[in-house]
């Protein structure tokens, strides 16, 4: 009778799709701002133009490129009234696009909504990217 060793692998990969486009809602609990979060994957000859995408035709209040993994997207933030996230809520209609009758982003509070965003934005991703358990 011949019995061969058990074979356990050290570690297992499982390999998820990559997340090409998402949004979500972030606020900003230090200065009570609520914000549409939308990214995009960075692709080699794609541009960003797309008549199609309903969020290409937003005007966005701030936008940076983040680095995950080996892709970097696209990241569009969009500033959100108190009277739009009501409106939002109650499911009523409104214009995204109408002006917040705010002053633009200062430097620094763009600075700190970029930090503000790293995590989310990580969590986010991860559930598309390849995960080793081990």
């Amino acid at each position: 009778m011949s019995t061969s060793p058990a074979v356990n692998p050290v570690a297992t990969i499982i390999q998820r799709r990559l997340l090409i486009k998402g949004r979500f809602f972030h606020s900003i609990l230090t200065d009570k701002k609520f914000f549409l979060i939308t990214y995009k994957l960075i692709q080699e000859n794609s541009g960003f133009s797309n008549d199609v995408d309903s969020d290409y035709h937003l005007k966005y209040d701030h936008e940076f490129i983040y680095s995950f993994n080996t892709v970097n997207y696209y990241v569009s933030c969009k500033l959100l009234s108190h009277s739009t996230v009501e409106d939002l809520l109650n499911n009523e209609k409104f214009d995204i696009n109408m002006r917040n009758n705010e002053i633009p982003l200062s430097p620094q509070q763009k600075l700190s909504l970029e930090e503000s965003l790293l995590v989310k934005l990580y969590l986010r991703l991860s559930q598309g990217a390849d995960e080793i358990i081990i």
